[in-house]
C-alpha cells in the first residue's frame, strides 16, 4: 500500500491514551454508503435492482471477541416520495474485510492499534419511485474518547445516499481513497476525500455535520466550542476544496476529532444543471505530538503548481511535468491517482510511463520515490468518446518518510471536449418526393463530412462539405451531417428537418405483356382533379385533366407514365411501365423464305417454360405437328391460316392462328 494511503487509517487511541471501551465492543471510525444501478429484472411490482455497499472503519482493541468488524449492519431504503415510505429493511452480512493497519514508520516506536474496513454488500429490488430512493444505515457505537463529540462512547454513527429513480440511471460516486488521516498537531495537512464518478457528473465537495440518526435528521452533539465547520475547534482549521476534495486540517490540541465531507451530485438534464443526490463521508481525524525533530513539508515545484486546468479534444495529446522535493531531505513518494490511470483499459494514460493499477472506472494509482525528491510527466491522449462535461480529476499526494511524516496534495483537473460541431445544415426544408436536394454543412471546416438522411439517400459522395439527398418518401425527414476532423473524433451533429411531400399516387400495372401493350388503365385515387398526365415511349389515348387514363406503350418498349396535381404542380409522380419477360407472345405470321427474318413459328419467353407442349392443325382440324417440348422450330407448311394448341408444364393452354405467307 503506498504511503499516502497508510497515512490515512486509523492511528489513534493508544497513541492518544484514551479508552476504548468493552473489549467485545465494535468501535466505528467511520464509514460511507454508495450505490449502483443494476437492471430492471426484479419480480412483478419491485423491478428495479440496485447494489447498495456500505464501507465501514472497525478500531480494534487487542484480544477483541470480535476484531473485524460487525457481522452483520442494518441497511433500510426509503422512499422521498410523499409519506417517505419505507421499502426494505434489510440486515446485510459482511462480505470482506481488509487489514488496513499501517506499520511502523522510520523513527517511530509505537505500533498504531489494528483498524480494519469491512464492505457490506446487497442487492435490492424496488418499486418504481419518481422521486427516487434514500438508503440509510444507523449502527452502534462510535469510538469512546473522541474529542469533539458529547458522550462519543454511546453514540450512533449513522450514513446515508440519496439514489436516483430508475429513470435517471446513476451510480454514486465512490471515495478513491480510505476515510481518515492521523495528522501532526500543529502542521497544516492535506488530506485527499476525492471520488470519481463513473457517469462523468459533476461532483461539488463541502463539510458536513455527521449524524447520529437520519430519519428525522439528528446531528451528533459537539462539544461546546467545535461544530461542523469547526471540527478542530476555534484554534484549528479545517476546509474542503470544492472541486476536487482535497481537505486542509490544522490542528492544534491532540485528540481524535470526527467530522464529515459532502459529495453533491449534478448532472446537465435538458439544458439545465439538477442535483442529483448527496452522499457524505463519516471521518476520524487523530492529531498527535510528532515525535523525530524538526522535519520540514515536501512541497510542489512552482512549475507544478503554475497551471492545474488543462482542456483537451477529442484525438489530442496533453502532457504536463508533476514534481515535488523535500528540504530536509528523505525519502520521497510521489503518488497520483486519476481514474485515467486504467492500466490495461481502453484510456491511453501514463504517468512516468506506467498506467497505474485502475479497472473497471475505479481509480489507478502511480507512485515513484526519490531521495530529496521525485519528478514524472502525466501523459494522455484522449481518444475518440473519452469527453464528457464534467472534468476528470488527476490527485497527487507527496509525503516524506519519517515518524513525523509530512505531505502536500494537489489536483489536477483535466476537461476533455469534443470538437466545435457544423453550427447547421443549409438546404431545401420542404421538397417533393424523387426530387433532388443541395445541402451544404455551415460554421468550422473539417477535411471531411459524415452525412445522413432519414427518408432519401445522399447521391454521390457522403464526405464533402456540400451533398446532394434524393428525398424517396414522403414525410418527415432529415438531413444530417457531423465533422470529422484529422484526429478522426466525429463531431457532434447538426440537422436540418426536411418535409417531404408525395406527389399523385398512380395506380395500374408497371409491366405489360407484348400482346396487350394497348389501352393500359392508370388512376389516381382520391377525389376528382385536373391531372396533367404525359407520358414518353407511348401515347395518352384518353383522360387529360381526369384521374383515369388509357396509354397505349410501343410494343417491346419503356414507357415513362408522369401526373402532376394540380395543387401541387411541382410534385411529379413517375410510373415506368416496362414489358414482362415471363409474359408468353405469340407470333402471328411466319415467312419461311430462309431470310432469317419470322422463319418459324416463335413464341417469345418459350425458354422461361420448359416442356413445353405444341400441337398445330389446318382449317380443318387435321394434326399437322406435334412436340413435347417445342423449341421455336417449326417452319410451317404451304400457305395459308393455321390454328395451335400450346399447353404449359402446369397445364395451362393457350390457343391462338397465325399465318404461313410464302
Amino acid at each position: 500500500m503506498p504511503i499516502p494511503l497508510l497515512r490515512t487509517c486509523f492511528l489513534l487511541l493508544i497513541w492518544l491514551g484514551l479508552g476504548l471501551g468493552s473489549a467485545g465492543a465494535s468501535h466505528l471510525v467511520g464509514g460511507e454508503l454508495n450505490y449502483v444501478y443494476l437492471d430492471a429484472n426484479g419480480p412483478a411490482g419491485k423491478p428495479y435492482r440496485y447494489q447498495i455497499t456500505a464501507r465501514i472503519y472497525f478500531n480494534k482493541e487487542p484480544g477483541s471477541s470480535n476484531p473485524n468488524g460487525s457481522i452483520s449492519v442494518p441497511i433500510e431504503v426509503f422512499s422521498k416520495g410523499p409519506g417517505g415510505q419505507s421499502l426494505e429493511q434489510l440486515i446485510v452480512p459482511r462480505r470482506s474485510f481488509s487489514e488496513i493497519t499501517p506499520p511502523l514508520l522510520p523513527g517511530c516506536s509505537l505500533q498504531a492499534p489494528r483498524v480494519t474496513l469491512a464492505l457490506y454488500i446487497v442487492t435490492v429490488a424496488l418499486p418504481a419511485v419518481t422521486e427516487g430512493y434514500l438508503v440509510t444505515l444507523a449502527a452502534n457505537y462510535r469510538n469512546a474518547g473522541i474529542t469533539n463529540i458529547v458522550l462519543s462512547g454511546g453514540t450512533s454513527m449513522a450514513l446515508s445516499v440519496d439514489m436516483t429513480p430508475p429513470m435517471l440511471l446513476n451510480s454514486s460516486p465512490v471515495f478513491s481513497t480510505n476515510a481518515l488521516a492521523v495528522i501532526c498537531r500543529g502542521d497544516t495537512t492535506a488530506v485527499i476525500n476525492n471520488a470519481y464518478d463513473a457517469d462523468g457528473d459533476r461532483l461539488s465537495y463541502s463539510l458536513g455535520a455527521p449524524n447520529q440518526a437520519v430519519l428525522p435528521v439528528v446531528p451528533v452533539d459537539y462539544t461546546a466550542g467545535y461544530s461542523p465547520t469547526q471540527p478542530f475547534g476555534a484554534t484549528g482549521y479545517a476546509a474542503v476544496d470544492a472541486r476536487s476534495g482535497v481537505a486542509r486540517y490544522l490542528g492544534r490540541q491532540e485528540g481524535t476529532f470526527l467530522l464529515a465531507v459532502d459529495v453533491r451530485e449534478y448532472r446537465v438534464i435538458n439544458g439545465r444543471e439538477v442535483l442529483l443526490g448527496t452522499m457524505r463521508r463519516d471521518i476520524q481525524v487523530v492529531v498527535r505530538t510528532c515525535s523525530g525533530g524538526p522535519n520540514q513539508p515536501p512541497a510542489f515545484t512552482a512549475a507544478t503548481l503554475a497551471r492545474r486546468d488543462f482542456v483537451v479534444e477529442d484525438g489530442q495529446s496533453l502532457d504536463f511535468a508533476i514534481a515535488a522535493t523535500d528540504p530536509d531531505p528523505q525519502q520521497l513518494t510521489l503518488s497520483v491517482s486519476s481514474v485515467l490511470l486504467d492500466g490495461g483499459g481502453p484510456i491511453d494514460a501514463t504517468f512516468s510511463g506506467q498506467t497505474g493499477n485502475g479497472t473497471g472506472g475505479a481509480p489507478g494509482t502511480v507512485s515513484l520515490t526519490g531521495v530529496s525528491g521525485a519528478t514524472g510527466t502525466f501523459h494522455l491522449t484522449a481518444g475518440c468518446g473519452l469527453a464528457r462535461p464534467a472534468a476528470y480529476d488527476v490527485v497527487v499526494t507527496a509525503v516524506d518518510a519519517a515518524c513525523n511524516s509530512k505531505s502536500v496534495a494537489t489536483a489536477f483537473r483535466i476537461t476533455v471536449t469534443r470538437p466545435a460541431p457544423p453550427t447547421g445544415v443549409r438546404g431545401d426544408s420542404v421538397l417533393c418526393a424523387q426530387s433532388v436536394g443541395t445541402y451544404t454543412a455551415l460554421g468550422p471546416v473539417f477535411p471531411q463530412y459524415r452525412w445522413t438522411a432519414r427518408g432519401g439517400r445522399v447521391v454521390g459522395s457522403i464526405t464533402g462539405r456540400t451533398v446532394q439527398v434524393e428525398w424517396l418518401t414522403g414525410g418527415a425527414g432529415a438531413v444530417t451531417v457531423r465533422g470529422l476532423p484529422p484526429s478522426g473524433c466525429p463531431t457532434d451533429s447538426a440537422t436540418r428537418p426536411v418535409q417531404v411531400k408525395l406527389g399523385p399516387q398512380i395506380t395500374g400495372a408497371a409491366v405489360y405483356c407484348l400482346a396487350a401493350h394497348q389501352g393500359l388503365t392508370y388512376t389516381i385515387d382520391g377525389p376528382p382533379g385536373a391531372y396533367q398526365w404525359t407520358i414518353t415511349g407511348g401515347t395518352l389515348v384518353s383522360g387529360q385533366g381526369t384521374n383515369t387514363v388509357r396509354v397505349d406503350v410501343v410494343r417491346g418498349g419503356t414507357a415513362v407514365l408522369q401526373a402532376a396535381s394540380p395543387s401541387l404542380t411541382n410534385c411529379v409522380t413517375l410510373l415506368r411501365i416496362s414489358p414482362d419477360d415471363a409474359c408468353l407472345a405469340f407470333f402471328n405470321v411466319i415467312t419461311p423464305n430462309g431470310d432469317g427474318l419470322n422463319d418459324t413459328f416463335v413464341i417469345e419467353n418459350l425458354a422461361r417454360y420448359p416442356n413445353t407442349e405444341l400441337t398445330i392443325f389446318n382449317r380443318w382440324g387435321r394434326q399437322l405437328y406435334y412436340s413435347p417440348d417445342y423449341h421455336n422450330d417449326y417452319a410451317g407448311a404451304t400457305a395459308g391460316t393455321y390454328y395451335y394448341l400450346c399447353r404449359l408444364a402446369d397445364g395451362t393452354r393457350y390457343r391462338g392462328w397465325f399465318e404461313v405467307v410464302r
